[in-house]
């Protein structure tokens, strides 16, 4: 009986030691206490400061006045911005459908055994390593109606007889900027698919095609589970950089001609150059509900892996 209690006792006393205020616990919050108030004053703060100016009026030299959600249901109104979310789930889903094949198709190919596989391993990441602004600025030029090597390539190989304004014709601009995003975008889809493929055991493979599986049978039956994890972590990652995406937009076409590439982004810019600050920050602020919804979504699918 005296072992009971004595064992009872010693429960209770783990319990409480083990809990949110156990001395252990304490430490690790003291010892995470720099991160966190740098997150705060970098993270929070500026949030925080954006989500009280968009249920405002402010404007440029005005004082602020609360208006309740009076910018966002304006916004659901306004011609404009429906535009730019259309637009946005176009670019968006093309660029990582784009980038998902082409990425896992790279990858798949780097995994061969390749003569001077290093070597084109590193020139997969040329486009990656770029900056963005170099990147998107050769782009407009090899895209250049005048003297753009794409239109000198189609006019030599008689495919066209007069130059194509890629970026300033209506039916080709928004395509010119997806090819460019992706182009610039997959190579990190390319080497995460890439280490992760590396990380399946290889015994899988080899018992698999010992048991008469083909090559399709091995990659749907064991590469994709085995890769699934990191596929939906480079996806949402991914996602929420393109729904936040501006340069690859503002460096080509500034959202022309007209409104055919003009983005919520874009869209949140041109109110903020137009002073219209309050109205710039609901713009802005509407990506982030999609882009959590998006990302607890994901994460629920690793948690369930």
């Amino acid at each position: 009986m005296a072992a009971k209690t004595l064992a009872s006792a010693k429960n209770e006393v783990s319990k409480k030691r083990t809990g949110i205020f156990a001395p252990t616990s304490l430490f690790g919050y003291f010892m995470m206490l720099p991160a966190m108030s740098v997150l705060v004053f970098f993270f929070a703060y500026p949030l925080s400061y954006e989500v009280w100016t968009s249920l405002t009026d402010k404007t440029l030299g005005n004082d602020a006045k609360f208006i309740g959600l009076d910018n966002y249901a304006s916004l659901l109104t306004d011609p404009d911005f429906i535009t730019a979310a259309r637009n946005s789930v176009v670019y968006v889903s093309l660029v990582q459908m784009g980038k998902f094949i082409l990425g896992l198709g790279i990858a798949i190919l780097l995994h061969q055994k390749l003569v001077a596989r290093g070597f084109w391993r590193a020139v997969v990441l040329v486009p990656y390593a770029m900056p963005g602004f170099v990147a998107f600025m050769v782009w407009k030029l090899i895209y250049n109606p005048d003297i753009g090597a794409l239109n000198i390539f189609l006019m030599k190989l008689g495919i066209t007889d007069a130059p194509i304004a890629f970026l300033g014709d209506r039916t080709w601009a928004m395509g010119s900027v997806i090819f460019a995003t992706i182009w610039r975008g997959f190579p990190f889809w390319a080497i995460m698919f890439l280490a992760a493929l590396q990380a399946v055991p290889k015994e899988l493979y080899e018992a698999a095609a010992v048991d008469g599986a083909n090559a399709w049978h091995r990659f749907r039956n064991i590469s994709l589970p085995g890769i699934r994890p990191v596929i939906l972590i480079v996806f949402m990652l991914s996602t929420i950089n393109t729904i936040n995406s501006f340069e690859a937009i503002w460096l080509t076409t500034a959202g022309g001609p007209s409104d055919a590439t003009v983005i919520l982004p874009v869209f949140a810019y041109k109110g903020l150059a137009a002073f219209q600050i309050g109205e710039s920050a609901a713009a802005a602020l509407s990506l982030v509900p999609v882009a959590m919804v998006f990302a607890i979504f994901i994460l629920s699918r690793l948690k369930k892996d």
